[in-house]
């Protein structure tokens, strides 16, 4: 909203102003006064969430009602309106709420230090007092007794609205922006601590004898109950005969009858619900008369852009009528959202050409049927639960329940422990969630005392009042609160819509149930897109992910149902380019030479100096179109399925293979090809085959105008073939460039050994020299000259030759003659003990 509002403003922002302060632009004037507008529907999410939000166990700031925002724009793409519809507040939190969470944060904000000031605090009664003084702001555990401790079973580490009186600042502003004066704020805010008050009030002498029964009274002495006629501007007459009797009308004649303590609670808790329901109301009428736009405007209305922002899927430990609502509208919202995707998925397939008339997916309508059936759905049972008035109760509703929905054994479940409970169960999209059916009744009536009616209207403040024209339209079966200007009718008016039969009224669950089908209808005449927002973990920590967390979300967001009705089509797409690139590798398995495909094959791996081993031909032969090449591809892969399904089936009959229960006999099994462990690229040459031409839809593989679908079985078939060519590629890959690593260490090794082994004979040839020398100097002097010219000859010309010997050098050498002892002389090369020398 933010975005579109900031977009809205500069679309007149080629308007430049010349003016000074002292002389205004008159067309600046215009344009600021119509930019407003945007300014406007940004603040109603601040008085939305003041009266509508709350903290729950997961979320601060959860959302308790669901609503529609209608942007409407210009033709030139300005904002000139917006509207808001509400659905479904959650009046059941007003007056009581598990540990760990809170009602609505408006009672915070207006009890928070330094929001009001001293005299309106005095004025209000609400001067040295705190949420927890107060029972609808205080926790209530199971038992239904008020805790004013500060039990907490949030998992919530850090609240970003615990700061009411900043929150309640922000109120303010939106609230001034809205057209709403300091005298209407302060009288919103007064009723708001009446009901605060009223929350506090006790009955006295609760079983006292009377004619007509039981008889309680309002307790005088109470401190909550002075402020509490002083805030809602009534008498204690009036209120305590609102809240502890009840009239009706027999025959021709009202007669009255006093209510029991049970009854009187409830009669007190469903006028604070009514109070402030009506509240909620009157502001949502007042946002819509301030964003709405002139009558021009709208007139001149080009284009809306519509923004729902509704309830999740909800599963509590204990769940009551409420969450029966919003999760059937999370299934009616899903039943769409399925629709919208299969209805892309079709779109798509005509596009492309693609048969998809064989693809069905299963609907959850059984569900909608279960809760809203005509004359069998739970909803409808209740309504005529509801007509019988005082006859029927929870017992009854629940015993209906069981008798006419235990045909649908596949959704509704209830055994013979929730049967004594009152309790039943339901398969969602999302889930099992088990309801408990305390309450159904009386929250589906969500009748307010006709004497509640006569108490507001009788009331000497005109806010009151006003609240009393909602409440009597409500009762009269009317939905639309947004004409709040009308003049207030008379009591007596009041009274007879109050009188009107409980057959005539529009219960919650049919005023609910309609309200969805005019959602429904609205969306489907547009074009919608689904923004899911996910939680990475429930504690709104940073950098913690919690995949459990997120599944449930997405599981409950319908993110899991959607990506089903994908798949039951054809959810794996390829453009022909990258079909080929990523599957051109199997025609070496598919044997494609033979049918004419070639394609691109990188040349042999060569080993050198240059940092590049892999090298692809400068010269490709001429690559046909990559629609053709598809075609001629897929064909081949079509070919080879069907072929492997034959030899399949052929073993199973011969008794050569024995079926196994969990592989489907219609599609190919990777145990099936590869059970033998062999290379795909080393199968046996098998002899000429007649191919018959294959239909390749049948295998799961149509050709569209740009791209290739897949169904997802066929899909993966072919991703395991590819992956068992790829590992046997590279294998090879793997194995040459180990060999040539081995190579080139061997290579050094060797060197490194030449020349450690011509250092090693260097060194021998020096110590057997130094012994034939003296060796020879104990012989005559006639062998002197011989074993001088040996040693000579030797010492200069053996090394040389070694160093050219290891340089690989061809060069020629020298005849030399070499003694052998005793006078005698022999050719080198006839040496066997230099050759001896030599090979050490």
């Amino acid at each position: 909203m933010q975005y579109l509002a900031a977009l809205s403003k500069k679309v007149d922002g080629s308007h430049i102003c010349h003016q000074n302060d002292r002389h205004p632009c008159p067309l600046c004037d215009a344009e600021n006064a119509q930019s407003s507008i945007e300014q406007r529907v940004l603040q109603s999410n601040a008085i939305l969430e003041s009266f509508g939000n709350a903290r729950t166990l997961r979320n601060d700031n959860s959302s308790r009602f669901g609503k529609f925002i209608e942007l409407r724009f210009s033709q030139r793409g300005r904002l000139v309106g917006a509207s808001i519809d509400t659905y479904l507040l959650e009046k059941a939190r007003i007056i009581s709420h598990t540990c760990g969470e809170r009602t609505y944060h408006v009672f915070y904000q207006v009890l928070a230090k330094g929001s009001l000031s001293s005299a309106d605090r005095k004025n209000f009664f609400i001067r040295d007092t705190s949420a927890e003084d107060f029972a609808i702001t205080t926790a209530t555990a199971a038992s239904g007794k008020h805790k004013h401790g500060n039990g907490d079973r949030s998992q919530l580490c850090q609240s970003g609205f615990d700061d009411h009186a900043k929150m309640f600042g922000e109120l303010r502003t939106a609230m001034n922006i809205m057209g709403l004066t300091r005298q209407e704020q302060m009288e919103i805010f007064r009723a708001i601590c009446g009901l605060l008050h009223l929350s506090n009030l006790t009955l006295r002498d609760a079983f006292l004898d009377a004619n007509d029964g039981e008889e309680c009274y309002l307790n005088k002495n109470h401190a909550s109950l002075g402020p509490a006629l002083a805030l809602l501007g009534v008498t204690y007459e009036a209120l305590n005969t609102a809240v502890t009797t009840v009239q009706f009308k027999a025959v021709d004649e009202l007669v009255k009858k006093h209510l029991t303590t049970a009854q009187a609670i409830r009669a007190v808790q469903a006028l604070i619900k009514g109070a402030y329901d009506s509240i909620f109301s009157l502001l949502v009428s007042r946002v819509n008369a301030s964003i709405v736009g002139s009558l021009e405007e709208r007139h001149s209305t080009a284009a809306f852009i519509g923004l729902l922002d509704i309830f999740g899927f909800e599963s509590f430990d204990k769940n009551s009528f409420e969450q029966l609502c919003i999760n059937y509208c999370n299934e009616s919202l899903q039943q769409q959202f399925n629709r919208f995707v299969f209805k892309l998925e079709q779109q798509e397939y005509k596009r492309e050409g693609i048969n998809w008339e064989f693809i069905e997916f299963a609907d959850n309508q059984d569900i909608l049927d279960l809760i809203d059936k005509k004359h069998g759905g739970i909803l409808t049972i209740l309504d005529e639960q509801c007509m019988l008035g005082m006859r029927c109760n929870d017992r009854t509703f629940v015993s209906a329940v069981y008798e006419k929905c235990r045909s649908s054994r596949d959704r509704f479940q209830a055994n013979t422990k929730q049967k004594a409970q009152g309790k039943f169960s339901i398969r969602h999209y999302a889930g099992i969630v088990e309801y408990d059916t305390d309450g159904f009744m009386e929250k589906n009536k969500d009748e307010i005392p006709m004497e509640a009616s006569e108490l507001f209207a009788n009331s000497s403040c005109d806010f009151i009042r006003n609240l009393a024209i909602i409440i009597a339209s409500k009762m009269h079966g009317s939905t639309n609160n947004s004409n709040v200007d009308e003049p207030l009718p008379q009591s007596s008016g009041i009274k007879r819509r109050a009188f009107k039969s409980s057959i005539s009224r529009v219960s919650v669950g049919g005023q609910f149930a309609s309200q969805l089908q005019k959602l429904r209808k609205r969306i489907d005449e547009t074009h919608p897109h689904y923004v899911r927002c996910l939680k990475p973990n429930d504690q709104l920590r940073p950098d913690k992910f919690d995949p459990n967390i997120v599944v449930d979300q997405l599981r409950c967001g319908g993110i899991l149902e959607a990506i089903r009705v994908s798949r039951a089509g054809f959810p794996q797409r390829y453009t022909f380019e990258h079909f080929v690139a990523r599957y051109g590798v199997l025609s070496s398995v598919l044997n494609a030479s033979s049918n004419g495909y070639q394609p691109f094959r990188p040349q042999k791996i060569t080993v050198g100096h240059t940092n590049t081993p892999l090298k692809r031909k400068t010269h490709l032969k001429y690559r046909p179109e990559p629609k053709k090449e598809c075609e001629t591809l897929v064909k081949l892969i079509a070919r080879w399925i069907v072929t492997e399904k034959e030899k399949q089936a052929q073993r199973i009959l011969e008794g050569e293979e024995e079926e196994d229960p969990r592989v489907r006999t219609d599609s190919l099994s990777p145990r099936s090809f590869w059970k033998n462990h062999q290379s795909p690229q080393k199968t046996k040459k098998s002899p000429t085959i007649v191919h018959t031409p294959v239909e390749v839809s049948k295998v799961g593989i149509q050709v569209g105008a740009t791209k290739v679908f897949l169904i997802q079985e066929t899909f993966d078939t072919i991703e395991r073939v590819r992956g068992q060519v790829l590992t046997v590629n590279a294998t090879k890959i793997a194995s040459t460039i180990r060999m040539f690593l081995s190579r080139v260490r061997y290579l050094a090794m060797l060197r490194s050994f030449r020349r450690d082994g011509k250092t090693k004979t260097r060194r021998r040839l020096e110590d057997e020299i130094e012994l034939l020398r003296s060796a020879s100097e104990s012989k005559e002097n006639d062998c002197n000259r011989s074993v001088n010219t040996f040693v000579g000859s030797y010492d200069s010309k053996s090394f040389s030759h070694l160093e050219k010997m290891n340089s690989q050098c061809s060069e020629p050498q020298e005849f030399q003659w070499v003694s052998v002892g005793h006078g005698r002389f022999v050719k080198r090369g006839q040496s066997a003990y230099f050759n001896d020398l030599q090979a050490l």
